[in-house]
């Protein structure tokens, strides 16, 4: 019985996307590698100029469309440049762009890549449909995202009405 259900489930994910004309989650992101990062600290800021890393408390991180905000998030240098390598983030990150919102305990931004890795428990809203899983992985460059569950099930809702108005 489970196998139908996933299989049920898949093909009616696929047939509603496909109805939709949807796009991957953050997909409206591909563009915005070459804008500025702008880094927001309420909670104060901490630099280490040894390692090239500051780490920022009560964050709120803006790239383009994209905005990543969490407890602490940690910015690390690229080798002797000032350029941002990786953004690591934790505790209650939401990253949100024009189309889609994500949340999960953990998330690493790798800006060269242009990968963004939610981990700990991700929760995808995307208009009226929302998708959980452990782990989210979205790939701004090919414009695709892979959502993963430990136990090897993803579950989700679907707004029929929300695919045909999108």
């Amino acid at each position: 019985m489970k196998p139908l259900f996933v299989l049920s489930f898949a093909a009616a994910f696929l047939a509603a996307a496909m109805a939709a004309e949807t796009k991957a989650p953050f997909s409206d992101l591909a563009d915005d590698s070459d804008k500025p990062i702008k880094i927001y600290c309420d909670g104060g800021q901490e630099f280490d100029f040894n390692t090239k890393t500051t780490i920022c408390h009560q964050a709120r991180i803006e790239q383009g469309e994209m905005v990543l905000r969490a407890n602490e998030v940690q910015a690390e240098a690229a080798g002797e440049s000032s350029k941002v390598k990786s953004i690591t983030a934790t505790g209650d990150v939401i990253i949100t762009s024009r189309d889609a919102t994500a949340r999960a305990p953990h998330a690493v931004y790798e800006t060269e890549a242009r990968t963004i890795h939610l981990s700990g428990g991700v929760i995808l809203t995307q208009g009226g449909n929302t998708l959980r899983g452990t782990d989210l992985v979205v790939d701004l460059k090919a414009g695709k995202a892979k959502l993963t569950a430990a136990g090897g099930r993803v579950e989700g809702i679907l707004q029929p009405g929300e695919i045909k108005n999108q």
